[in-house]
């Protein structure tokens, strides 16, 4: 099996994928790379800067010298700049929300994508209409953003980050086909939901299965 590098810019990532791993890939030779600071500085920045560029480009160096043959970003805040490094490494350089993307698109209808963070639901709208243009599909995409819980997620404040991800999670299913979490720590609010409506896809766990698959080839 290939060993695997994750990248995290945020801590609240690191024991979901820790645990999924140990469930479905407990073989796999793993290295966790975070640098919980990126995510603050993408923020401030309202995007990727040349300079964070150069640190991603670094983390996938580093990878590389460890050994890693597949280096997967658990952000999707920065899915697009780890993608355009593809031409420095040998390296399969992917993101955590691909596979989540490609079963959205499949599903087809009204998609709702809710996010915490506008630098997340950017980057993660040009994917969605990027990939459903190369699939062929014209879809009605409809964006939600909740700053106001990823500022609580930050404060470490996840009760109330959790019931405004909840409040928005019941207003999607009322007006989608399809709904989309960008971000992998917005994953956990479902548990305390009743079974939704309408079919809710999240990154984290597709994203390890689809990677597991990789890593065995």
């Amino acid at each position: 099996m290939k060993k695997i590098a994750i990248f995290h810019t945020s801590s609240a990532t690191l024991g979901m994928m820790q645990n999924l791993i140990a469930d479905h890939m407990p073989q796999a030779e793993v290295m966790h790379i975070v640098e919980d600071s990126m995510i603050k500085q993408v923020m401030k920045h309202g995007g990727i800067s040349p300079a964070i560029s150069a640190r991603i480009a670094g983390y996938i160096d580093i990878a590389q010298k460890a050994g890693c043959e597949i280096f997967m970003t658990a952000c999707s805040s920065i899915g697009g700049a780890v993608e355009q490094c593809q031409f420095m490494t040998p390296l399969q350089l992917t993101r955590i929300d691909c596979a989540m993307v490609d079963e959205a698109i499949a599903l087809g209808g009204r998609i709702a994508v809710l996010a915490t963070v506008a630098t997340t639901l950017e980057p993660t709208l040009e994917f969605v209409r990027r990939k459903a243009s190369e699939a062929g599909k014209d879809l009605e995409i409809v964006p939600t953003l909740m700053p106001e819980a990823f500022t609580a997620l930050l404060d470490g404040d996840n009760v109330t980050h959790d019931r405004i991800v909840a409040e928005g999670l019941k207003n999607a299913f009322a007006n989608s086909d399809v709904v989309m979490l960008a971000q992998a720590s917005m994953a956990r609010v479902l548990s305390s939901l009743p079974t939704p409506p309408v079919p809710v896809l999240t990154s984290p766990e597709r994203g390890i299965l689809w990677l597991k698959q990789q890593a065995e080839v």
